[in-house]
């Protein structure tokens, strides 16, 4: 028998600036304001008199600077020094337990992977990191109360219309409206030279506009996407190409860079790897090791595991363990952790056993009193420190129906040419199959993996070439990723 296997991996210094004072006029975020058009979002006419009103904040200058004092003095008094900690938490669905008394805790320079079955738990507690869902009991224990929690989930949220530098823009929502109402307030001034009263208040909301301007650091906002596009394989002529030209893996990093730039201080990835590339997989590997900043990750990626986590957190059966080291150093300790508990349910159970024994055979009468302390002792071993046996999930076992042996030859592609339109994917393409052989096809999203099983099984018709089957004993059959048994 001859196996194909299509798979994306194998298995193994700021500058501050000073208020500008509103009479000169001279603030003009040229670089942001171009990006401020497309972001913003369109808003209907409204007659001069009230669109002037939309332009005044709600906010004082007292509390613009409170807040802004805030931000940089804000440094937490939570018991933990970065990063995050779950504290016994449980959580319920429809009188189903789903966590039970849960704890752990990732910090600074921590890669914690969490791994369970599915529907073991492990999305409910990222959610409830982020507030999404309350816990029925325990506490999320943050090492700041403003603390940022940045979420990259599979599904990557980005706007195929925006061009990339817009899609990063995106990322400073706050810093945008900035931007775009301290050019809205400058047109308005320059248009009130007649009316002083309008002209001092609109003066009034520039300066309040610097403040908050000046908060956000909008003046370093430029520089930090600039800095960041190279580092996630961006070229400047990439700038003003549209979203929707890029591959989901090139989409994938936008997303990430929208995430970086937000200067998180966790961050929560639930199925990263998902459908991406080998060469996009390694990229994001190599990447995040670099990052300082505490991550919590969600993946049935083994190897991806391994790349990156320094610590592993099963949740099995409402319950959660935590295990130091990646994934293969999880699953030696978790084997070793099970037949210490074996060893220890086997031992008391044979305790518990000699126990009964001995108060069945001291019965009544001159021995009454040490059939009474061994009862005390058998319900100390059953109610208070009794072991509960280790659950272990019966492993998948998969085995083909028996056929009889092919022909040496199984698959010989002969000059292969296929193509979608103008597409060309195959130009003259030869391959052999033998019997026996375990074939990996790899290679960068739409290269045409799945499109050549598809031409082995004859599901696509090639454009040249062919694709011969071994004549003796070969039955080829297709498993598709999305495939729904019947």
């Amino acid at each position: 028998r001859s196996t194909f296997f299509t798979s994306l991996r194998p298995s193994f210094t700021p500058n501050s600036s000073s208020l500008i004072s509103p009479k000169t006029l001279k603030f003009r975020p040229t670089k942001i304001t171009a990006q401020v058009s497309t972001l913003s979002v369109e808003t209907s006419v409204k007659d001069p008199q009230n669109d002037i009103e939309s332009l005044f904040s709600t906010n004082t200058v007292e509390e613009v600077d409170r807040k802004r004092a805030n931000k940089r003095s804000n440094t937490g008094s939570s018991g933990i020094s970065s990063g995050v900690k779950l504290e016994n938490i449980s959580k319920s669905y429809k009188g189903v337990t789903v966590l039970k008394n849960v704890s752990w805790e990732v910090k600074k320079g921590e890669k914690v992977g969490l791994v369970g079955v599915n529907g073991a738990g492990k999305t409910t507690q990222m959610r409830i990191i982020t507030g999404l869902e309350e816990p029925d009991s325990g506490n999320v224990i943050k090492a700041k109360p403003n603390m940022k929690v940045a979420f990259l989930n599979q599904e990557f949220e980005v706007s195929m219309s925006r061009t990339v530098r817009e899609e990063f823009m995106s990322a400073f929502k706050e810093e945008m409206e900035i931007a775009d109402r301290l050019e809205r307030v400058q047109k308005a001034i320059e248009g009130a030279t007649e009316d002083l009263e309008l002209m001092g208040r609109l003066l009034d909301e520039f300066d309040l506009l610097q403040r908050r301007a000046q908060a956000v650091d909008l003046d370093e906002v430029d520089a930090k996407v600039s800095k960041l596009m190279p580092e996630l394989g961006f070229s400047p002529e990439d700038s003003d190409r549209l979203v929707a030209s890029f591959s989901s893996g090139w989409q994938m990093r936008m997303s990430l860079g929208k995430i970086l730039l937000q200067e998180p201080d966790l961050l929560l990835l639930d199925e990263p790897t998902n459908h991406l590339d080998l060469d996009t997989i390694e990229w994001l590997e190599g990447y995040l090791d670099k990052q300082e900043v505490p991550m919590v990750i969600i993946s049935h990626d083994r190897a991806f595991l391994d790349q990156l986590c320094t610590k592993i957190v099963e949740t099995d059966m409402g319950v959660s363990r935590t295990f130091e080291g990646n994934y293969s150093q999880y699953v030696e300790a978790k084997a070793a952790w099970v037949e210490n508990q074996c060893a220890a349910w086997e031992k008391q159970q044979k305790e518990i056993e000699q126990t009964k024994d001995l108060i069945n055979r001291l019965g009544a009468g001159a021995n009454s009193g040490r059939a009474s302390s061994a009862e005390k002792k058998l319900e100390r071993l059953q109610e208070e420190g009794q072991l509960e046996k280790p659950f272990q999930r019966k492993q998948m076992k998969i085995r083909f129906p028996e056929r009889g042996r092919s022909g040496r030859s199984v698959i010989t592609v002969k000059n292969l040419e296929f193509g979608y339109e103008d597409d060309l994917l195959f130009n003259r393409a030869n391959l052999t199959i033998e019997r026996g052989e375990k074939i990996a096809i790899i290679g960068p999203n739409g290269c045409g993996k799945s499109t050549l099983l598809k031409l082995i099984m004859g599901l696509e018709k090639p454009r040249g070439g062919e694709v011969v089957l071994g004549e003796h004993n070969v039955l080829p059959n297709y498993f598709e990723q999305n495939q729904v048994p019947f």
